[in-house]
Parts: C-alpha cells; sequence; structure tokens
C-alpha cells in the first residue's frame, strides 16, 4: 500500500473504536467540521493548522497528523456503498471544484485483504478526484471490521442531504437488518425522528415503478407515504403516474387515495368504510385530522366514515414490536 504521510505517523493497524456514528466522518476525524486540506495535482497536505481558512475548520488534537496521502489507484469501491447511482453531472462538477480548490475533506478507507485500500466513506470524492486527474487523495486509513466498514458507509450516505429518499430508505432498511437494530436505535445511530426512519423504510414496500419516480425527483417521499395508503399493485402504480402527470400536491393525492381513487377502487377495502367522493369539504377535513392524528402519535392514521359522516372508525398501522409498544405508550396503554 503506497502512501505518503503527511503531519505525522501514521498508524493504519491501530485499531480505532468509532465514537456516536451519527456523526459520521467528522467524529473518527474528532473534529466538528469538514477538514480544508488542499490536494490539488503533484501539491503536498499543508503541515500546519494555520493554513485552514477559518475557525470552524480547525482540526482538534491530532487529526491532521493522521492524514494520509493515498495513491487514488491503489483505491478499491465499498462493497456496502447504498447509492443506487451517481448523477454524473454533479460528479464533473465536484471535479472541476477540486482542480480549482483540491479537496476539501479527506476520505475515509481501509486497508484491504488484497493489497491497496478499501473505500469506507468519500466515494464522490473519490470518483471525482478521478475524473479531476489527481494521482493522490488525503485520507484517514483505519482497521475496520465488515461490519464497521458496513455502519460508518450507510450511516455516512444516510445523513447525506443529497442522497434521494429511496437509496436512504434502502440505506435504513439494509442498515437495520444487517445489525438487526430496531426503527428507534437506527434512528439514534443516524440523528433521524424514529418515526422518520419508519416512514422511510415503509417506501421501500412501494413497486419498483414508484420507486423509480421518487428516486428521480418526480415525486416526493410524502407522495410515497400517501401512496402506501393505497392498495398495491396496479392501481397503485397508476395513481402514482397520475399524480405525476397531474403535479398533484401531496394533499391532493392523500384526497383521491382516501375517496377511493379514479380506478373504480373502494374506499371499503383495506378496512375503510366508503366515503363520498363528491363531499369535498369532508374529505379535506378527514384527511386534515388524519395528518394531526398522526403526527401526534408518529404512525399512519386512516379515518373512515359512512356516507352520513355519523359513524366510522380509525385505523392506526405499527410497523414493529418497538414502533407498537411506543404507540402504546403515547395513548397511555401499559403493555408489560
Amino acid at each position: 500500500m503506497e502512501a505518503t504521510k503527511s503531519g505525522g505517523a501514521v498508524s493504519p493497524n491501530e485499531t480505532t473504536k468509532p465514537r456516536r456514528l451519527g456523526r459520521g466522518l467528522s467524529s473518527l476525524l474528532n473534529i466538528p467540521a469538514p477538514v480544508d486540506v488542499p490536494a490539488a495535482p503533484h501539491s503536498r497536505l499543508p503541515s500546519a493548522a494555520a493554513e485552514l481558512k477559518s475557525a470552524h475548520q480547525q482540526v482538534v488534537g491530532d487529526a491532521l497528523s493522521d492524514l494520509t496521502q493515498v495513491r487514488v489507484d491503489s483505491i478499491v469501491a465499498s462493497p456496502f456503498q447504498p447509492r443506487q447511482s451517481m448523477d454524473e453531472g454533479s460528479l464533473q462538477r465536484l471535479a472541476d471544484s477540486i482542480r480549482r480548490s483540491g479537496v476539501l475533506q479527506p476520505i475515509l478507507v481501509r486497508p484491504a485483504s488484497g493489497g491497496g485500500y478499501e473505500l469506507v466513506a468519500g466515494e464522490r470524492r473519490w470518483r471525482a478526484a478521478r475524473l479531476a486527474g489527481l494521482e493522490r487523495l488525503p485520507a484517514l486509513v483505519r482497521e475496520l471490521s465488515d461490519e464497521q466498514a458496513a455502519e460508518h458507509a450507510l450511516v455516512e450516505n444516510v445523513q447525506r442531504d443529497d442522497l434521494n429518499p429511496m437509496d436512504r430508505a434502502w440505506a435504513l432498511k439494509s442498515l437495520g437488518e444487517r445489525f438487526a437494530l430496531s426503527h428507534s436505535q437506527l434512528a439514534e445511530r443516524v440523528g433521524l425522528e424514529r418515526s422518520s426512519v419508519a416512514n422511510l423504510i415503509r417506501l421501500t414496500e412501494l413497486e419498483p415503478e414508484i420507486a423509480g419516480l421518487i428516486s428521480s425527483g418526480r415525486l416526493s417521499a410524502g407522495h410515497g407515504k400517501a401512496l402506501l395508503g393505497a392498495p398495491s399493485g396496479s392501481g397503485r402504480i397508476t395513481l402514482a403516474k397520475k399524480a405525476t402527470d397531474d403535479e398533484m400536491s401531496v394533499r391532493a393525492l392523500e384526497r383521491l387515495i382516501q375517496a377511493g381513487g379514479s380506478l373504480g377502487a373502494t374506499a371499503g377495502t383495506k378496512g375503510r368504510l366508503p366515503v363520498d367522493p363528491k363531499d369535498e369539504a369532508r374529505l379535506a377535513v378527514l384527511a386534515d385530522l388524519q395528518r394531526q392524528i398522526g403526527q401526534q402519535l408518529g404512525t399512519k392514521v386512516s379515518i373512515g366514515t359512512d356516507r352520513r359522516g355519523k359513524r366510522g372508525r380509525i385505523v392506526l398501522e405499527f410497523y414493529g414490536l418497538d414502533h407498537f409498544d411506543s404507540l402504546m405508550s403515547r395513548l397511555g396503554v401499559k403493555t408489560h
């Protein structure tokens, strides 16, 4: 493994127990924000923290001395990368930025069994660096087990703002299944609300056609959540396409689904009592009540009434035993 040390010795064989993984790569570096480490072709890393541009980029402790210049061609991709695709235009823009300013944050790698390094976090920077023609990248080398590497890769991507909802949903599902984590434990690991984790994971239940619309940005995660209230299958796919073609808001889609859709489906399916689709005012009130109750309880709520609006039922959904216990607790019901 060929690497150029920067500012001090690197101990790739020293096992470092990760701190709270919800803090991502910054916690491994022991810094509060990305490190400004210029790395243009044939340049050397700065030897003093005084060269960093602002106070919030200053390195705490000896993090800078742990950085190593690693050959770009000695790095292989992570097998745990949750991203299904990367935008080529975005990568090219990042490559242009790297040519001008260098790499502003080091990548995280671990020694590979066959020599070289395996990427743990920072795949966009690595790919963009290759496009920019860099020979070396600033990296933090750590000895990590497969489980640790998978967890860091997934957590780092889940926390990214530019990760589309479906990739984030599958990353959370993979993280939970791989390490047998409950929704509450996942929420603590990645710094999200438990209800947000549950709602994201539920998106993986959608048909591939609908998931594709969400991944491409044509539908939002909110649309996906609303569509989960419709019966699965071709009818739900048609509803999703209608929502896309008509540029429907989430609220409008919820009202359409509550009314039974436009596909001849009855609102009495899936345990819901019939709702008069012509009564727009009542539908709007029901949709608003569902939203308010759902936010209060942290779950999906369905309200159905008879045609006179005098009788009906409320359905609360739960997505796991821990979620059920949490829901019962909010309702004041003891389960133990």
